[in-house]
């Protein structure tokens, strides 16, 4: 986390010097002459007009110590979108991290560019401070570490709802770190029960959290036959990871559910090699549950939230489940296994009946789920299906305000229809067989929800990016997709 300084006069001790230049030329009356000067000086060369996305950097002596002074262009402030405002500010982070480089000054004037753009700017410059060196070792991936910057000095009249806002995202971007840790984290450093250690943790470091881990012992009490279907290859066992926000309170709570499948080799039905080397990354969803609870913990959040993770590996063994198996769920159910690959929707058909016990007022699960809802989507959407169309309207807004992208995608009795089994009551993967593979993913886990408002997210996508797309996440590896999502829908939209 960046610790977070307000300064309303002076430029204080900082080693870099930020300045958003707006196309007009205007400046900040709290600038400094060597400062108005060198803007003034950089707006006749050739390579700096103060266009959207132009940054420039040279150093100025000030208060006795050479400062590096960062000239960031917004061109025409009215015109600049939110992502290109996340995206100029993650720019700008590359440009002023070095080893040397500890504590950034930056010029807030809401008098030159108002609140909100500013803080978009912010928040994708605080994205990007992120290490992606975890693993390595040696010279360069010490240098890299030692880039992180720790202190952000906000310079000027800083307003106390402002102070709130950054204080806010500093939070979530914290959490979203998290996320970004676990997923990264390969299957021999992440097990179901390192999960689950995780959770407890955060649950010691935050009083307003609680949390219950079912072993396999108590998932066998339950009944959780798909959960312990799906671990059977595997020679660690399951968790069932349940934390809960604000439980003395007596209100039907929101449930998410996060698909915590911690190594997916495809089980029977075996993934290409090719195919099989991110799979340390499938329990996506349930790190943004986790990095959620916790954030939400840390922001006060009233609700009554409960995080719900079915953790396992999905492997191969002698008494690994097989294709065509019938299991009994949770809920009663008989299941046909259609495909073993298609073990995330099992685990969280268990979860997500489980989660019924709690009278909820909503369930929202996060999966990366299907390959389909990626080829159909991209890295940089997560799909959501749900038949409550107000409550895709206010996961809409929060996805337009936090940044966090979905789209809407078809669920309908037709998808459904095709889930029925010819022995058991539904089968895993439906008769369509490779066609509209993520709704009929959706249509499956619909049979475990039974007429709660129910939403469920496919991050396979936007969880993980293979190359550089959104410049505020790693330029390769996991992003904390869902935390920003959650939290702004959870705080503000419901």
């Amino acid at each position: 986390m960046i610790g977070l300084n307000f300064s309303k006069s002076g430029l204080g001790d900082v080693d870099v010097l930020v300045v958003p230049v707006i196309k007009d030329g205007k400046t900040s009356l709290l600038l400094p002459t060597e400062v108005t000067d060198q803007i003034k000086f950089r707006l006749t060369q050739s390579d700096f007009s103060a266009e959207a996305d132009e940054i420039v950097s040279d150093f100025v002596h000030l208060n006795g110590k050479v400062v590096k002074l960062v000239l960031v262009g917004l061109g025409d402030k009215t015109k600049l979108t939110d992502d290109q405002l996340r995206s100029i500010g993650a720019k700008t982070y590359l440009t002023v991290r070095d080893r040397q480089t500890k504590t950034v000054g930056y010029i807030y004037d809401e008098k030159v560019v108002s609140a909100n753009p500013q803080l978009l700017f912010l928040e994708g410059f605080m994205l990007r401070n992120y290490p992606d060196t975890t693993y390595k070792t040696g010279d360069d991936a010490k240098k890299n570490r030692t880039k992180l910057l720790t202190e952000l000095t906000l310079i000027g009249t800083v307003l106390t709802d402002v102070k709130q806002e950054l204080n806010r995202l500093n939070t979530v971007i914290d959490a979203v770190n998290l996320a970004r840790d676990l997923t990264v984290a390969p299957a021999n450093h992440l097990r179901p029960e390192d999960l689950a250690n995780t959770a407890k943790a955060i649950v010691k470091d935050n009083s307003n959290l609680e949390i219950k881990v079912l072993h396999k012992a108590d998932l066998e009490k339950e009944g959780m036959n798909l959960l312990l279907a799906v671990n059977r290859g595997s020679s660690y066992e399951p968790r069932l990871i349940v934390m809960t926000l604000n439980s003395s309170k007596k209100d039907h709570p929101i449930v998410l559910v996060g698909k915590g499948i911690t190594f997916d080799s495809g089980g029977y039905n075996l993934k290409s090699s090719a195919g099989m080397l991110d799979m340390h990354t499938d329990m996506a969803g349930g790190a943004a549950v986790i990095a959620t609870m916790q954030a939400l913990s840390q922001l006060g959040c009233k609700e009554k939230v409960i995080g719900i993770i079915p953790a396992t590996e999905n492997l191969v063994s002698g008494d690994a489940y097989k294709p065509a198996d019938i299991v009994n769920a949770h809920n009663g159910l008989n299941v046909e296994v259609g495909d073993t690959d298609a073990e995330g929707r099992l685990v969280l058909a268990d979860a997500l009946s489980y989660a019924k016990r709690f009278s909820p007022k909503l369930i929202l699960d996060l999966a990366t789920l299907t390959g389909a809802c990626m080829v159909a989507l991209g890295e940089r959407y997560a799909g959501v299906f749900s038949e409550d169309k107000p409550l895709i309207k206010q996961l809409q807004k929060a996805a337009d305000i936090s940044g966090d992208k979905i789209w809407p995608m078809p669920l309908d009795q037709s998808f459904k229809d095709v889930m029925k089994g010819k022995l058991g009551d539904i089968n895993s993967i439906g008769t369509l067989d490779r066609m509209a593979g993520a709704s009929t993913g959706a249509a499956f886990l619909s049979y475990f929800v039974n007429g709660t408002p129910w939403a469920h997210i496919d991050i396979a996508g936007p969880s993980h990016q293979a190359k550089e797309l959104e410049a505020w996440n790693p330029p390769h590896g996991a992003t904390g997709y869902g935390v920003r999502l959650l939290v702004e829908l959870i705080t503000e939209q419901l």
